[in-house]
């Protein structure tokens, strides 16, 4: 009889040591589940030189603020090499 008492808490306690690894928990608090969701893009109306219609070019916010430097900087370089009667402005 003690064995079959012993037999039997054996089999039945091994399905509760079968699940004791602990969820993976994220360190942002969001539930494990949850995957990241990609940025939301930002979509802006470019005007094309010849064409009537709008090119439409989506980004997210980290690379229109690289595009928008990127172009200040080109146009900051443009200004500073114009020539003014042959000499280039200081």
């Amino acid at each position: 009889m003690k064995v079959l008492i012993a037999a039997a808490l054996v089999v039945s306690s091994s399905p509760g040591l079968a699940q004791t690894a602990a969820p993976a928990v994220s360190t942002d608090g969001a539930s494990p589940k949850a995957k990241a969701k990609p940025p939301k893009p930002i979509c802006r109306s470019l005007s094309v030189t010849g064409s009537m219609f709008p090119a439409r070019s989506c980004h997210s916010k980290e690379e229109w603020v690289a595009i928008d430097a990127a172009n200040a900087a080109d146009a900051d370089q443009m200004s500073n090499s114009r020539t003014r009667g042959g000499q280039p402005s200081n």
